[in-house]
């Protein structure tokens, strides 16, 4: 497995560079497809990223109770997601990923559409999620688990996401 040293042990033994990366100041574009010249805007992830917003919903779900139980994201904000309404930040990202259940493979893959690269070597809350997703922790124990690594600004990103 390829994050396979990522453990909750990992995560408070382990030096970091920081608790969470740089992401507004040093974006990395991933491209789309292969053959394009130009990596896409950020408005064409945003776009593609509201798509697989919506299929997770319909494929995992079957009302916004169950979402927000499972997610912490209300529907009132999953609406404005799925409507271009409200940029979908990593934290939504990280938050329906990790309630969902989904695969380290697309979780990585929402990840680069948000911009940023996993790096668990480097950063706690990548860490964090690589290490809730692999467990198939609940949205509470990820929410436990930042919460024991102090990591309280983060916390309260993601409660703005609710």
């Amino acid at each position: 497995m390829k994050y396979e040293y990522v453990t909750k042990e990992y995560i408070h033994s382990n030096e970091f560079i920081a608790d969470e990366a740089p992401f507004e100041k040093s974006r990395q574009f991933c491209r789309l497809q292969p053959s394009d010249n130009l990596p896409p805007t950020e408005e064409e992830m945003q776009t593609k990223l509201r798509q697989i917003f919506a299929s997770i919903f319909a494929t995992k779900f079957d009302n916004y109770s169950q979402l927000e139980t499972a997610c912490n994201i209300s529907e009132h904000i999953m609406r404005k997601y799925l409507k271009g309404k409200r940029k979908i930040t990593i934290y939504a990202v990280a938050k329906l990923c990790v309630g969902a259940k989904l695969t380290i493979e697309k979780a990585e893959e929402m990840f680069k559409l948000q911009g940023h690269l996993i790096s668990p070597r480097d950063y706690r809350f990548d860490a964090i999620v690589i290490d809730a997703l692999k467990c198939g922790d609940s949205i509470d124990i990820f929410y436990d688990t930042c919460k024991k690594c102090g990591l309280y600004k983060i916390l309260d990103k993601l409660s703005n996401n609710k």
